[in-house]
């Protein structure tokens, strides 16, 4: 599959939440966070259409985040990010 062929990432509220708090201080992620839509024909949840290589990026501060925190709704919430993310990367 080409690396920049356009993909979709589809997450929820408080992963959103999460994913605009982290990307703060990183302005090339928190533009990625904000194109996404939040769609009623995906049953409120957000939509973001993307490159792997942002998809990538994305993946890499999801990991972050896990490696600094010990909280396990957090750790729960994260590794779900990462699963949905593997599956947009990947394409399957």
């Amino acid at each position: 599959m080409a690396r920049n062929k356009t993909r979709l990432w589809v997450f929820e509220d408080a992963e959103r939440e999460l994913l605009v708090a982290a990307t703060a201080e990183i302005p090339t992620l928190r533009a990625v966070i904000e194109r996404a839509e939040r769609r009623a024909d995906f049953n409120g949840l957000w939509l973001l259409k993307s490159n792997a290589d942002e998809l990538d990026e994305m993946y890499s501060l999801v990991q972050a985040l896990m490696d600094g925190t010990r909280s396990r709704k957090k750790l729960d919430l994260l590794d779900g990010m990462l699963a949905t993310l593997c599956t947009s990367i990947d394409g399957f």
